[in-house]
């Protein structure tokens, strides 16, 4: 039994590699892929170029007016037709156009802006997956391991050479690690429904396989959050600056409605004995009507004025938070390389045991605690990758 034990030990400290992550495993690939599958980003594309294509057809002569008129008295038949155009003040087009223009790259920023959140979720949820496939991996191996644990037992049982209570917590401590990895590949098949989703319903089967269980390789440092390079990257910015020169050009659009439209027409006139042809005037007032709506457009672009400040300050604020919470598990992992990865531990827990020093439950309970603190450097590993993720929002 001792040799079989020392087996598994060395199997145990085989399981984790401690080190800095290495490479990116076709990460970027994997993440490229999956974003040029998504049916969100193509779909808001195309709500773009409609909603574009709305604005501009608005931007144009109301349709002619006709109408007809048929009367009758003592004098005989009387008919009226006439065909009649309104339109606004010619600038009011100018300054339309221009909002329209204006809009087309707010509506870009706020696409880019969209593709950003989208690419994070897929970073994130790949991060994710790598996590779950390193956690599965080791209770994989410490459950095949344990297997070999508890067939040995039971012919030692059989022999009279151990305890069957010696064999029955080999067996619960394998039914544990059973259980263990059944809920990992539950969680798996989770985040590999979402990674789905997000592939546009196409089988990420492939890329999980391509995607490996390394983290990508990011430098900590080289993320660190600068405002200026935010202000100059971040498409939200951009679209809070953008919205603001299409509110500017709308209070130029409300201010020049305020200037009278009018309605030319053509008027024929058939009365007994007599045909009248002539043309029609009119002209709309919208002074008092429209005066309200300079006032709110000019208050909505006193409120997008700060929105741009607001935007930086918000996404400056995320991302520092993001930094310092890298920053900290980057710590905390360098100080679990210098104890979790020093095989000296599990070395002289099999030396206490070929000694007879501890018993089979002392050795499994004192391996069960370093396999523990090798979870918890996994878990540091990985809140460490998806505050990576989350800095490389704008990368």
């Amino acid at each position: 039994m001792n040799i079989i034990l020392r087996k598994i030990s060395f199997a145990l400290i085989a399981l984790f590699p401690m080190g800095a992550i290495a490479s990116d495993s076709n990460f970027n690939d994997v993440l490229a892929t999956v974003m040029s599958n998504n049916l969100t980003v193509k779909s808001i594309v195309a709500t773009d170029v409609a909603s574009i294509a709305e604005l501009k057809a608005e931007n144009t002569l109301d349709a002619p007016e006709m109408s007809y008129e048929h009367k009758w008295g003592n004098e005989g038949l009387v008919r009226e037709f006439s065909i009649s155009q309104s339109f606004d003040w010619p600038g009011v087009y100018a300054a339309r156009r221009s909002a329209i223009k204006k809009s087309e790259t707010a509506m870009q920023y706020l696409r880019e802006a969209s593709q950003v959140e989208i690419r994070q979720e897929v970073r994130e949820a790949l991060i994710d997956m790598i996590n779950v496939r390193r956690h599965i991996a080791t209770a994989r191996q410490i459950r095949d391991g344990l297997v070999v644990i508890v067939d040995y037992l039971k012919q030692s049982v059989e022999q009279g050479n151990d305890t069957r209570l010696d064999y029955n917590k080999a067996v619960l401590e394998h039914l544990a690690f059973v259980r263990e990895l059944n809920m990992l590949e539950s969680d798996s098949a989770v985040i590999a429904s979402s990674l789905q989703a997000l592939n546009g319903g196409l089988d990420v089967t492939s890329l999980i396989d391509r995607l490996g269980v390394e983290y990508p390789d990011v430098e900590l440092e080289s993320l660190r959050p600068n405002r200026s390079a935010i202000r100059e990257k971040a498409p939200e910015i951009a679209a809070a600056q953008a919205n603001k020169a299409v509110q500017e050009a709308l209070v130029k659009v409300e201010k020049r409605s305020m200037i009278p439209g009018f309605s030319v027409g053509y008027v024929h006139e058939n009365e007994p004995g007599n045909k009248l042809n002539g043309f029609s005037v009119s002209m709309t007032l919208p002074f008092f009507t429209q005066k309200s709506k300079v006032k709110a457009a000019s208050l909505r672009l006193t409120s997008l004025q700060l929105e741009e400040e607001m935007t930086l300050v918000k996404i400056a604020s995320e991302l520092q938070g993001e930094f310092e919470t890298a920053l900290k598990c980057k710590n905390l992992i360098d100080e679990y390389e210098g104890v979790v990865s020093d095989d000296s531990n599990f070395t002289l827990l099999r030396k206490a045991y070929d000694a007879g020093q501890i018993n089979f439950l002392t050795y499994m309970t004192e391996i069960n605690y370093f396999l523990a603190a090798r979870r918890d450097f996994l878990e540091a590993q990985y809140r460490y990758n998806l505050s990576l993720a989350r800095l490389q929002r704008y990368e």
